[in-house]
Formats: C-alpha cells, sequence, structure tokens
C-alpha cells in the first residue's frame, strides 16, 4: 500500500511539474514570442488543458491501483479456500527481510522481495513456499525476474543441486563435453545437470525411480542444501497450480530411499 502512494505521489507532482513547465514556456520563458500575461484567453486554455491531462492521469492511476488491490483480495480469497483444503497459512505480505533467509540459493536475490508466502507442512516436512521476485538492469532496460520455491525441511544432507540443460549445454553434450554426475538413464542425462561432492550420496538418492519421477517436470530445479530440499519453479506463485507442486514435493519425500533416511553428511562439501 505504501509503495502505491508513493508512485501517485510522484505522478501527481510530476503532473504539476508539467503544468508549470507549460505555463513557464507559454509565458515566454522558453524563448522569444508573445508573453502570456497578455494573453489571458490563451492562458486559461493552457491550464483547462493541464488540468486535463493531470485528471486523466489521476484516474488511470486510481484505475491500476483498484485494479490491483482487486486482484490481491482475490488471491486472498482463493488462499483462503485453499487454506481449508491444504491446512496451510497464507502471508499476502511477508516482511521484507524474509528472503534473506534464502540468499544461499542462486535464485534469490537479496535485493529482491517475497511477494507471497505460505507455511504448512508437507509428507510429515515442515514447508516453506514463497514468490521472490528481483529486477534485473541491462542498461538500456530492466526486467523482473520471478521464481516461486517450495521448501521443505530435510536431515544434515550433503549439497545437491538438479538443475536442466540449458540447450547450449545439451549441444555441448552431444559433442562429447561432459558436465556434471552421469547416472544410467540416458535421457536424464540429457536433461539434467548433476552437481554433489558426496557421489555416492547422490547415486543413492538418485535411483532409476527417482530420476523417473524427476523427469516428469524437466523445466523443474531441485536443490538440497542448508538442512532442505527446494523445488524452484520459474514464474509466479499460482494457487491453481499450487495443490500439483505440492503433491510433487509430496512424491519426491515418497521415492527417497531408506537408506538416504538415515544418510548423514559426511563434511565432504
Amino acid at each position: 500500500m505504501e509503495s502505491r502512494r508513493t508512485v501517485l505521489v510522484i505522478f501527481l507532482l510530476a503532473g504539476l511539474a508539467a503544468m508549470a513547465v507549460g505555463l513557464f514556456m507559454a509565458a515566454g520563458g522558453g524563448g522569444p514570442g508573445p508573453n502570456i500575461l497578455g494573453n489571458s484567453r490563451k492562458m486559461t486554455m493552457l491550464g483547462i488543458l493541464a488540468l486535463i491531462g493531470l485528471f486523466a492521469a489521476i484516474v488511470i492511476i486510481r484505475s491500476v491501483v483498484h485494479a490491483s488491490r482487486k486482484k490481491a483480495e482475490q488471491w486472498r480469497e482463493q488462499a483462503d479456500a485453499l487454506d481449508d483444503t491444504l491446512t496451510l497459512d497464507f502471508n499476502t505480505d511477508p516482511p521484507k527481510e524474509f528472503h534473506k533467509e534464502y540468499v544461499y540459493l542462486p535464485e534469490i536475490k537479496k535485493s529482491g522481495k517475497t511477494h507471497r508466502l505460505a507455511e504448512g507442512t508437507i509428507a510429515d516436512h515442515n514447508a516453506t513456499f514463497f514468490e521472490h521476485r528481483y529486477v534485473v538492469s541491462t542498461g538500456q532496460s530492466t526486467h523482473t525476474v520471478i521464481h516461486c520455491v517450495y521448501a521443505t525441511d530435510a536431515p544434515g544432507w550433503p549439497d545437491l543441486s538438479v538443475t536442466p540443460r540449458h540447450p547450449f549445454s545439451k549441444l555441448m553434450r552431444s559433442l562429447g563435453w561432459r558436465k556434471g554426475l552421469l547416472l544410467d538413464d540416458p535421457r536424464f542425462n540429457h536433461s539434467f545437470v548433476v552437481k554433489c561432492d558426496d557421489e555416492p550420496f547422490a547415486v543413492t538418492l538418485l535411483t532409476p525411480e527417482m530420476q523417473q519421477f524427476l523427469l516428469g517436470k524437466p523445466n523443474a530445479r531441485w536443490r538440497i542444501t542448508h538442512n532442505k530440499v527446494f523445488l524452484i519453479y520459474r514464474g509466479a506463485l499460482k494457487l491453481d497450480r499450487m495443490p500439483a507442486s505440492i503433491d510433487r514435493v509430496a512424491r519426491f519425500w515418497s521415492h527417497v530411499p531408506r537408506e538416504v533416511q538415515a544418510w548423514e553428511h559426511r563434511g565432504m562439501i
């Protein structure tokens, strides 16, 4: 709400500044020409046009703010309905510093912001879901990068990442350049890059059944670090997709072998 008010004030000030500049230029402050002080009709017309422009800007801003509020209210209503089904606690206005707890993830930037947050349990594991946004500037343009993160508590396992291969990486691999740990399923090796300093742990966790499961969503990123398992997608946290994502996390845990459940961190990371 505070940011919206700030934007409104900025636009109002910009409108007033534009009106002042227009009157100044018409009065002869911008160069040679007739002085508006001797032409009350022209001055009145300029004033009316400036006020119309300012009024139009206010109407547009109010419409944008109203649409944003309505969207937020709809999200809360959908979240409340989903809460009854999944037993989750939703927060549409998370603490500003919340995301800094997860800056060790490559997808989370300290300069970013958490927009939506949900907490609950999945497969008897404490779970936290949130949407993170940060802005990237190229010098000529800017764009917003959005990730949704599903985190569940895990034992003290070694760090591991299973991330989608980029097209260039797939091309290089086809030419004989290998990156990451290779497993027994060629399709899995073609689709994902596996990184883990504890190779026995990775091989034990990523069974053929687990590989087949992960292939069901080849654009998803999986990370194990800081006593948590993360499922990370590119894009916003959408309520209509949340049940499927929660089910995916639960199925991940159902595919974890018993040997891994009791695996202890061996200090190799």
